[in-house]
């Protein structure tokens, strides 16, 4: 039986916008993007090169982790992921720290290298029975440490940028305007606007690789 010309057409076109639906949405980041976008970090030895191997994260176990924030944050716009994962690769090495080393201040640390204010808001909401609220002014390096250290596990430390986007950021999240796909002046305007941090090329390439890889 042949086939309309005009009905072919309407059908090719219905199946290329189902095609195109959800294309800017993600629901997990696997593995091998991941490998493509951070190849230092690629394979059971990725870390093997560190010196310090005790906080060095390889991608298998970063992309679980962050598959699992991305669900927990509700965070799925691919433009969002992709500036998350590009923020905590630069502020991370690449998964190499998970505590801040230069200059080694007490309290700062996850992936994204929050500060303390920060780290203190987010482990109190994960974990209110174990985090005084006195100990947010806290100048005790044990126990900004040992608050810091609640938060330090890879399902909390990969998750902290997804909370700071959606709580601290959150004009930045589910914003039609903020962090689109493909956008780095979207990336841009969040490192300097939303963690108010400096922008430099290192950040641009790191964002052009992870870009390139999450399709």
């Amino acid at each position: 039986m042949k086939i309309p010309f005009a009905l072919g057409v309407s059908g090719l076109v219905l199946s290329l916008a189902q095609v195109c639906v959800g294309a800017d949405t993600l629901t997990q980041v696997t593995t091998a993007q991941l490998d493509r976008a951070i190849p230092t970090r690629a394979g059971s030895n990725g870390c093997a090169s560190v010196a310090d191997q005790s906080e060095c994260a390889i991608n298998d176990n970063a992309a679980k982790a962050i598959t699992n924030a991305m669900a927990k944050y509700n965070v799925k716009q691919r433009g969002e992921v992709v500036a998350l994962i590009s923020l905590m690769a630069y502020e991370s090495a690449s998964w190499e720290y998970n505590t801040n080393h230069f200059p080694g201040r007490p309290g700062q640390g996850t992936r994204a290298m929050l500060m303390y204010n920060f780290i203190h808001t987010y482990a109190q909401a994960l974990y209110p029975d174990k985090v005084a609220a006195s100990s947010a002014n806290s100048e005790s390096t044990d126990v900004l440490n040992g608050v810091r250290a609640l938060v330090l596990n890879n399902n909390d430390s990969f998750g902290a940028a997804f909370w700071y986007l959606t709580t601290v950021a959150k004009e930045y999240h589910g914003n039609a305007n903020k962090l689109r796909s493909g956008n780095i002046d979207d990336f841009k305007a969040y490192i300097e606007g939303g963690v108010h941090t400096t922008w430099d090329d290192q950040r641009a390439q790191i964002w052009k690789s992870v870009d390139a890889a999450l399709y």
